[in-house]
């Protein structure tokens, strides 16, 4: 949304000290408060926000009903501390306070001017807090007492309220405008239309429209300002959902990475979208670098925005981490954003959507956490191996509340079609593809089956998504008993899916292994476990299934005990002609390798005996490590390395030492005063 503008015309100090009749003249403030008014104007103008407050914190001791500093201490508040409340409590006693003494009909003298800027920073505070009823009241009342419109604004809430034809007409009126500002924010919103709207190609057409219109302003425009600079990333990170929408994923990325050539304010953070988009091809190293700069990004921020994503950027942390293999951390993260969603007004998603995908995330950790602890288990002694065991079977349990969630989020039939469509708004979002199938599990697979039909439906004219359904449908059939035609739904998907969705042709595999397996087919099933450990080996244990294998063991009684606990494993199940676990011991340690079927080799791990350790203690590290380095897609991530990837400490230092920095420029760009 538009950033709040930071002038006033110089007429508005005049009228702030001129004399408006009996009534003004006796509702005038004294002249040291009108002398801090209009410093206290200058120093926001100026973007110094921690002087200004002090000056609006000194008007309103002397004079609470001052109209100038209610004003400046809302829009301080909202812009350098994120405190939205209060902010919207002094805009909303400044208007007040101008209305009773001036009215609307601009009478001589009244400083019109400021309650222009005063129902504009109410608007944007409305939508920040999800608002959109009173946001779009007041951009009414805007509109009747001041020219020009305000007409691409009026898309925003009015997507959110479902309102599209509505929205669509205000943001292409926005557009045939001679106001560049107003046919830039009208593109941005038709590209946000016809997102919600569902409309793949349109979404496409409008976003990349908006982006190439961005590029030329700020080709024109010499402005480096974050705050006032003509935008692109946020017209970038749209166009590279408008290319994922219709299956464009090298776009996606090109158009991702053009939003990264300059930093903005914005909540449109790309490296959130590249971490992601790097996840779900298996390019774990990269999807990890981008979360570090994501990070970065998301600190630089000032505060109004820094705590409008945080919950999204626990998510997309928590989503990674998934994958690569650590529960506990991304039960952290993912936590922290089920209990401090974020607000949804800046995105054209509400926060019921966010909290669904979060929860159907946070059941696949629990599941998960449960196999690595069965995993943890089987490699210790008779108690621990029966707890593994016992979690292993009860694991529902632990999910039900998220169950329960997602369930309740899902009673929105739309909401559910949307999520089956795939790369398309309004369902739970943000959700990988390949953790849609998860909701077969959820919710039941008759439901999704009901669901899927109509989202087959409505997908007629786009026939590249039906890949994405045909994936989704195995599953479904699957649970339902009928393995065949599972299997013929799934290896159609693994031959049709895009070569770049690499995490969800791994779980289509192993969907395809069960059902060939039910079959009576082993080579084929086999062959289809083989791929998907190629591709994703955390799918394996995410999905809790068991590879057929052979364990042998060279090197004496530590390789026999070694490969004793590893046949307990809930990941191998012993068969011929199946999976080889090769261990070898001697006396400065242990190697665990693991052979595909064809004799490939898919990774060896490795662990040296410590001083004084025993070869029990030696045997059990040499299953823990051998479950961690074979089933995630590992990347050796330290506790420093996972510390690294949580923006809470880095972005409340970030505050700080912004806060500082503000001090020290007030100090050294304005002379001691005294109050």
């Amino acid at each position: 949304m538009r950033t709040l503008r930071r002038w006033i015309p110089a007429v508005l100090a005049v009228a702030l000290a001129a004399s408006v009749g009996p009534a003004a003249i006796a509702q005038q403030p004294a002249p040291n408060v009108q002398s801090l008014e209009q410093e206290a104007l200058r120093l926001y103008n100026e973007n110094r926000p921690v002087t200004a407050r002090n000056r609006a914190e000194q008007i309103l001791q002397r004079d609470p009903d001052s109209i100038v500093g209610n004003y400046v201490m809302g829009c301080v508040l909202r812009e350098a501390e994120g405190s939205l409340a209060r902010a919207m409590t002094h805009l909303g006693r400044a208007r007040e306070l101008y209305e009773t003494r001036y009215g609307t009909s601009r009478p001589a003298g009244a400083p019109w001017q400021l309650h222009r800027e005063i129902l504009f920073a109410i608007q944007q505070i409305a939508g920040e807090i999800e608002e959109y009823e009173y946001q779009l009241h007041v951009l009414e009342f805007y509109d009747y007492l001041y020219d020009p419109d305000l007409l691409a604004e009026h898309a925003w809430p009015l997507i959110h309220l479902g309102r599209y034809n509505e929205a669509r007409q205000f943001a292409q009126r926005a557009i045939a405008t001679t106001d560049a500002w107003q046919q830039s924010l009208g593109r941005n919103a038709l590209c946000a239309v016809e997102g919600a709207a569902r409309n793949r190609e349109a979404q496409h057409r409008a976003c990349l429209d908006a982006l190439q219109n961005a590029q030329r302003r700020a080709a024109s425009n010499t402005d480096t300002n974050p705050a006032t600079a003509p935008h692109v990333t946020v017209h970038a990170y749209n166009a590279a959902l408008g290319a994922a929408a219709v299956l464009r994923f090298d776009e996606t990325e090109r158009l991702a990475l053009e939003g990264t050539r300059r930093l903005e304010f914005t909540t449109a953070n790309p490296w959130r979208l590249l971490a992601r988009l790097y996840l779900d091809q298996g390019k774990m190293s990269q999807a990890v670098e981008a979360l570090r700069e994501m990070q970065r990004w998301r600190v630089r921020q000032p505060a109004n925005l820094r705590d409008q994503d945080h919950a999204e950027t626990d998510a997309a942390v928590a989503t990674v981490l998934l994958v690569a293999g650590e529960p506990d951390a991304a039960l952290r993260f993912i936590d922290r954003a089920i209990a401090r969603p974020d607000r949804r007004g800046l995105v054209a998603s509400d926060q019921e959507q966010a909290l669904g995908a979060h929860a159907l995330l946070r059941r696949s950790l629990q599941q998960m956490a449960v196999e690595r602890d069965a995993e943890r288990g089987s490699a210790r002694g008779l108690l621990p191996r029966v707890e593994g065991a016992l979690s292993r079977l009860s694991g529902g349990a632990a999910t039900w509340p998220d169950d329960e969630r997602v369930a309740n989020v899902m009673t929105d039939e739309h909401r559910l079609d949307a999520t089956l469509r795939m790369y398309v708004r309004g369902g739970i979002e943000p959700l990988p593809s390949w953790l849609v199938g998860d909701l077969v599990a959820s919710l039941g697979p008759g439901v999704v089956a009901v669901a899927l039909r109509e989202a087959r439906r409505e997908e007629r004219t786009f026939p590249a998504i039906a890949a994405y359904h045909d994936a989704v449908e195995a599953e479904v059939l699957l649970a339902q008993g009928e393995a065949e035609r599972a299997l013929s739904l799934a290896q159609q998907a693994i031959q049709r899916l895009p070569v770049s969705e690499s995490v969800l042709s791994a779980r289509v595999a192993v969907v395809g292994a069960r059902a060939a397996s039910r079959t009576n087919r082993p080579q084929l099933a086999l062959g289809m476990l083989e791929r998907a450990m190629q591709k994703d080996p955390g799918v394996v244990r995410r999905m809790g299934v068991s590879l057929p294998a052979t364990v042998t063991a060279v090197g004496g009684a530590l390789a026999d005990d070694v490969s004793a606990r590893l046949r307990r494993s809930p990941r191998l199940d012993d068969g011929e002609r199946g999976f080889q676990v090769r261990v070898r011991a001697s006396g400065t340690g242990v190697e665990v390798c693991l052979q595909s079927p064809l004799g490939a080799q898919l990774g060896c791990s490795a662990v040296t005996r410590t001083p004084n350790e025993t070869d029990e203690h030696l045997a059990v590290r040499a299953c823990d490590t051998f479950h961690e380095e074979r089933f995630a897609a590992r990347l050796g991530l330290s506790t420093q390395d996972l510390r690294s990837l949580d923006g809470t400490t880095s972005a409340n230092e970030e505050a700080a030492r912004q806060q500082m920095n503000n001090v020290l420029r007030d100090i050294t760009q304005e002379p001691g005063r005294a109050p």
